[in-house]
């Protein structure tokens, strides 16, 4: 066994001479297979090995006996180790989630934040075959697509799973050969969570009756289709790169190119916008990828999506946007001349005295981020802060009053920036929308004689 788990570490390329591994172990016969094989492993490879371990409080007496078994492995093998506690059913609670997503959300995140401040270089886990055979029923029950059934990759970051190629069975007699010892998780024997069900009656069910290979058969699978997926995910990102416009906390996807591609390629494209603007911490279900093309489709400029509180999808006239949708900001007295920034706002404005004769009037237009306002028809206090219902203006260029809405409505600005634009007010009165238009009453003339310049970035 030893040197099969030499050939997978190899085969994907999970360890590196000199690394730092924090291998995750619960105290039952997976993770301890794992622990005993990196740590025979780890002078040939000059590995510095660290135990972690989770005690979910669950269990009671179990679960701290499980805990205490662990560190006391982990002080004969002459290792460093570390546990936390959670009170999973109170937080599962509190984030509404259920008892099994939340202890796994709490797990990763534990291991991820003390591989950090310890500098590991990998997090070890000890998913098997019959793990994976589990995860790609289990997706498949919920309705997962194609991406959903590859199931759980042997290195995704700084995680490694080195026994993934191997079934329970060939972990058992491992450690009755070496006679090892391991706790037993009496929870995995409940059938009230849908795993368990699925490894205590359903695989079992289909290897008697229908494929006795059905782990085999179903982790090839889960490979098949993730080199697959592997490959359309690097032709959706070349794809992407062309079709989309990114800007501070936007991804714009061009509207008519996105239904030139396959609607294979169509919902890809959706998924790596959504996941690029939650920043990577949202995954999109097929509904909600559905949703999002059937509203494109539509065409109907200004209709929108909220997928959460803080991600937006919004139709315009020519694009599919998506948004990290904030609230709107509380307003901000700004100070001229000078450098203020708003990190609430998310801009900075340098602005300076210049005097009639030393800027030349090229410039009072030529960039949209830099305005140049009559010092003299200034009056404070200087207001920075969101649109509003109801603003008007008198756009520079125009003879009359104009709503802020049909102003930026008539240059095409998509709903959402149109909610969220920045004004500048002196003295109650808007003297510029950052970034589109000052207002006409505070424009540069000839008889001005100072000029307050103002850069925002």
């Amino acid at each position: 066994m030893l040197n099969k788990f030499k050939e997978t570490l190899n085969r994907w390329k999970m360890l590196q001479k000199k690394d730092r591994v924090l291998v995750a172990c619960s105290g039952g016969p997976d993770s301890i297979a794992l622990l005993y094989l990196l740590n025979q492993i780890k002078g040939e490879y000059k590995l510095k090995l660290h135990v972690a371990h989770v005690n979910h409080k669950l269990r009671g007496r179990e679960s701290d006996e499980e805990e205490n078994f662990v560190r006391e492995l982990a002080r004969k093998l002459n290792l460093q180790y570390y546990t936390k506690s959670f009170d999973i059913k109170k937080i599962a609670k509190l984030k509404k989630l259920s008892v099994e997503e939340c202890a796994r959300k709490v797990r990763y995140d534990f291991f991820n934040k003390l591989a950090c401040r310890i500098k590991a270089s990998k997090i070890a886990l000890g998913h098997t075959a019959d793990d994976q055979a589990e995860t790609v029923l289990m997706r498949l029950i919920r309705g997962a697509g194609s991406l959903g059934l590859c199931g759980m990759s042997p290195v995704s970051g700084r995680i490694i799973r080195p026994l993934l190629d191997f079934k329970k069975e060939n972990i058992e007699k491992y450690l009755r050969e070496n006679k090892l010892a391991f706790r037993i998780d009496s929870s995995n024997l409940r059938k009230d969570y849908l795993r368990n069900r699925i490894r205590l009656e359903l695989l079992p069910y289909l290897r008697e009756n229908y494929n006795p290979r059905i782990v085999e058969t179903l982790t090839r699978t889960a490979s098949v289709l993730s080199s697959q997926e592997n490959f359309i995910r690097k032709e959706t990102v070349k794809i992407f790169d062309n079709l989309s416009r990114v800007s501070k906390r936007k991804i714009s996807l061009d509207l008519y190119r996105l239904f030139e591609y396959d609607m294979c390629l169509r919902r890809e494209l959706v998924r790596l916008a959504i996941e690029r603007t939650g920043g990577g911490f949202f995954r999109a279900g097929f509904e909600a990828v559905e949703r999002i093309l059937d509203l494109a489709r539509k065409e109907k400029s200004g209709r929108r999506i909220f997928l959460k509180k803080t991600l937006l999808v919004e139709v315009s006239s020519k694009s599919l946007n998506f948004y990290q949708a904030e609230k709107n900001k509380k307003a901000l007295t700004v100070r001229f001349p000078g450098v203020t920034e708003s990190k609430s706002f998310g801009i900075s404005f340098d602005s300076t005295i210049v005097r009639r004769g030393q800027s030349s009037e090229k410039s009072y237009s030529g960039d949209q981020m830099v305005a140049f306002l009559d010092r003299e028809k200034l009056k404070p206090p200087f207001i920075l802060r969101n649109a509003r219902t109801g603003d008007r203006f008198k756009p520079l260029g125009m003879s009359g009053e104009k709503s802020l809405k049909d102003f930026l409505t008539d240059l095409k600005i998509p709903r959402y920036e149109k909610e969220k634009a920045l004004v500048l007010t002196s003295g109650g009165r808007i003297a510029w929308v950052v970034g589109y238009r000052i207002g006409d009453e505070f424009k540069v003339t000839e008889s001005t004689k100072t000029i307050l310049k103002i850069k925002a970035f």
